[in-house]
């Protein structure tokens, strides 16, 4: 069980931890009160009539120059519309989803959602169920992520009882695409040592030349990422035959290290966007 008190907290070791390995989230007290405090100054916000916030003041489209009085907007708020019927295909895999949860609870931990403790805490507890709702991996295009999220809170809309902003809370913003890019930089940090692996082997099968790895080429490169493929190569070739090829290896072998280099670049890149 991971403790969020922050959204710092939400880092690719949590993410890990939670969409990977199943391990459930708990919101910190002083979050919860934090996330209170938001919640109050929202409301007190939405009674000056002088400020529209769409969707919770007003209606959507067409209804968005209207005014809504208060109880207006309880009513509104109580029956959203989700939109889900357009997406299709296949659902995304488990591991996945509880991503987008996870990442989901970003926007709320801080307060910037302007929901209720309750409507968090909700969303944490999805991650401690045996199941959760599936989102189809097609069709999820418009206006941000509202198709996914919809599918994905939909249920725990009707359950909780949603009020003012709360429905837009569930599905504003992009925890989508935060969580998908955490996740591949997780799987390709895993296919990249196995690609080591793989280059390493087949190299020492053809007994090509160590000459393409030397650790010369280190300096005179001057890049993190091909250097660590040049040293993955000659770690993993150490203890090899004495007795190599006595000319050089196809171009195949000797672009091992570039083409390594640029896949842990792409990999080093998603964990940057993904913290």
């Amino acid at each position: 069980m991971i403790t969020l008190n922050r959204r710092s907290d939400i880092t690719l070791q949590a993410f890990e931890s939670v969409a990977w390995r199943g391990d459930g989230v708990t919101l910190s007290n002083e979050a919860l009160d934090r996330i209170a405090t938001a919640r109050a100054a929202f409301l007190r916000l939405i009674e000056d009539p002088a400020v529209t916030v769409y969707g919770v003041t007003s209606g959507y489209g067409g209804r968005a120059g209207i005014r809504l009085r208060p109880e207006e907007r309880k009513a509104h708020a109580a029956v959203p519309n989700h939109g889900t019927a357009v997406t299709f295909g296949e659902p995304f895999p488990k591991r996945v989803i509880r991503g987008f949860v996870l990442a989901r609870l970003a926007n709320f931990i801080e307060g910037h959602a302007a929901a209720r403790p309750k409507l968090a805490q909700a969303i944490g507890d999805m991650l401690g169920q045996g199941s959760l709702p599936e989102v189809p991996s097609l069709g999820n295009s418009g206006a941000g992520e509202i198709l996914a999220l919809g599918h994905l809170f939909a249920e725990l809309g009707v359950k909780v009882g949603l009020e003012e902003k709360e429905h837009l809370a569930l599905i504003n913003g992009s925890p989508c695409s935060a969580a998908l890019i955490a996740d591949a930089a997780l799987a390709a940090r895993r296919r990249i040592e196995i690609a080591k692996e793989i280059f390493a082997l087949a190299a020492e099968a053809f007994k090509a030349p160590r000459e393409a790895y030397d650790a010369a080429l280190d300096g005179l490169w001057n890049d993190p990422a091909e250097s660590e493929a040049l040293q993955a190569m000659r770690d993993l070739m150490a203890g090899g035959v004495d007795q190599r090829r006595p000319y050089q290896a196809p171009v195949t072998f000797r672009i091992v290290p570039r083409i390594l280099g640029r896949a842990i670049r792409a990999r080093d890149a998603a964990a940057h966007a993904a913290n």
